[in-house]
């Protein structure tokens, strides 16, 4: 299916940038899994491996489900692999600019009043928080989690959505590239294009960043509106300090 935008000129030739599909599944929870443990403080929430893998693989199905999210990839033309994934939230009465949805239509759920999720060369390893914003029913939190921290860790990401009316905006809720692949400008090719259509629509754009985000989404004119701040020592006393989200918007570019 066609692309709603045209692939970046300056993307290189070793990749290609299209549409995710159900048979990209087990190599996106791979790459999800492996660029956000990098950093175990954005993470305090997570159990082991597998639990939080078979977690990921039941919320990215729902995802994929949902009429309102769009999925693109980079991939390694030579090797297959996937390079890098982003997931969109797409506002209400925009979603055909941003590209048909693609899902089974027999799974696809009812997203009415869902509130919208939340380096060098534009490529950071983590760009945006693991997690949309939206509060998962307790009986999902990954197998061998503390239910509390995930509370917290959720209900923090929902409120901070409705108090910037997210939902109103584009989200860039996911943002993740293989660590192999750092610095090949792949995240910036999956950012750009969808930017543009934002700007084309007078779109505003929400995501939450983290540290190593933060600087890279800064030079694609984000700017930061608000801040979650969690006390990792105090929720689990593993960590001596706090942990930053920055709530980053991006006003649409004028179209001269």
């Amino acid at each position: 299916m066609a692309l709603p935008f045209p692939i970046p000129s300056d993307l290189s030739p070793e990749f290609t940038l299209s549409r995710l599909t159900a048979a990209d599944l087990e190599g996106l929870i791979e790459v999800y899994y492996v660029a956000f443990q990098a950093d175990r403080r954005n993470t305090f929430w997570w159990s082991d491996r597998e639990p939080m893998m078979e977690w990921m693989r039941r919320r990215v199905r729902r995802k994929m489900n949902d009429r309102s999210v769009r999925h693109y990839k980079i991939t390694d033309v030579k090797s297959g692999d996937l390079v890098a994934f982003a997931r969109w939230d797409i506002p209400k009465g925009h979603e055909e600019a941003f590209g048909e949805w693609v899902g089974d239509d027999a799974a696809a759920v009812d997203v009415s009043g869902v509130v919208a999720e939340s380096q060098e060369g534009g490529n950071p390893p983590v760009n945006t928080a693991p997690v949309e914003a939206i509060t998962p029913p307790a009986f999902d939190y990954p197998v061998g989690t503390r239910p509390e921290l995930c509370k917290v860790f959720f209900d923090a990401l929902k409120n901070m959505s409705e108090k910037q009316n997210a939902d109103s905006m584009l989200g860039l809720s996911l943002l993740s590239t293989s660590p192999k692949y750092h610095r090949k400008g792949a995240a910036k090719a999956l950012m750009l294009p969808m930017l543009a259509i934002a700007d084309a629509r007078g779109l505003k754009t929400y995501l939450e960043a983290t540290p190593d985000g933060k600087p890279v989404y800064e030079r694609y004119g984000f700017r930061e509106v608000d801040e979650l701040l969690f006390d990792l020592k105090e929720l689990t006393g593993k960590f001596d300090e706090s942990y930053k989200i920055s709530i980053m918007v991006r006003e649409p570019k004028s179209i001269s």
